[in-house]
């Protein structure tokens, strides 16, 4: 009977044995898989914020490519009218890039614009559209400044007055501190459009007349501080604000290169600088298209 109950024992603790190493085993296989699994979750999770931080800054440059695009095609087709009615259409060159039709704007072919119905796009598929809208948006919108530039060599010509054409670096050096267009706003937060450039120099250097024209105001105007406007004819503006001291008035005739201010840190400024715009047919554009360079 000992001898049976002894045996029964030791198959019970055999079995037992036997259970407790399948059962620690599969535990084993469980954590390795939950490991795994880990791995994999925290590979997909930052991969996922990756592709979201992707995505953000896709859609940030598409809403600024298509805000570039949209004010410089609105020049574009301006300063075509100002062209037309001086000169006879049938004159203008064939090198000017898109040409008009009323005033619709037909751009030259070559975009590789495409599309269909996916139904909701999400992930992957929402960065290779946005990838690709960003790519023909920039293509075109470099099509487009080119025209732009042509246009504006055009106008020049036709102003019969190399003089007033603004195209004079409007200070003795400095640095560009600001470019034209979209930016994050400099004191405020969140971001802005800026009409021009500004130029960091110190203070007191000498503020030049960009073309010769006419000042139409010499005075404080809000946020630019003390600023000037000078209206050097056929549709061309230009502006120049924060400035410490104006020294050109209102009415007053003025020669390119001519001293018209000094420059200061007046109105919404961090510090001392210049801040040019130029205007064409009543749309600012970026001045690097008319500056001498």
């Amino acid at each position: 009977m000992n001898n049976i109950n002894y045996k029964t024992i030791a198959i019970f603790i055999g079995l037992a044995l036997v259970f407790s190493l399948g059962m620690n085993i599969k535990l084993y296989q469980e954590a390795q898989l939950y490991k795994v699994n880990q791995e994999e979750f925290t590979e997909f999770q930052k991969t996922k914020t990756e592709q979201q931080k992707k995505l953000e800054k896709l859609l940030q440059d598409n809403e600024k490519m298509l805000r570039d695009i949209t004010e410089i095609t609105n020049l574009e087709k301006k300063l075509r009218r100002a062209i037309i009615r001086d000169t006879d259409a049938n004159k203008l060159g064939s090198s000017l890039g898109a040409k008009t039709s009323g005033d619709t704007t037909i751009s030259p072919s070559g975009y590789t614009a495409q599309g269909g119905s996916k139904g909701e796009m999400t992930g992957l598929a929402a960065l290779q559209a946005l990838e690709a809208q960003n790519k023909n948006i920039n293509k075109m919108l470099t099509d487009t400044k080119k025209s732009v530039s042509d246009l504006l060599g055009e106008m020049e010509g036709l102003s019969g007055s190399l003089a007033a054409f603004p195209n004079k670096w409007p200070t003795d050096g400095g640095a560009i501190s600001s470019s034209y267009g979209s930016r994050m706003d400099p004191i405020a937060t969140g971001r802005e459009w800026h009409d021009g450039i500004d130029i960091a120099a110190d203070f007191g250097t000498p503020v030049y007349a960009s073309g010769a024209g006419t000042v139409e105001v010499s005075g404080t105007n809000g946020g630019y501080g003390r600023y000037i406007r000078i209206n050097h004819g056929n549709g061309y503006r230009t502006s120049y604000g924060h400035m410490s001291a104006l020294i050109a008035v209102e009415g007053q005739k003025v020669a390119k290169g001519e001293i018209i201010g000094l420059i200061g840190s007046t109105g919404y400024s961090t510090g001392p600088h210049l801040h040019f715009e130029v205007d064409a047919e009543g749309q600012t554009v970026d001045p690097y298209f008319v500056l001498k360079r």
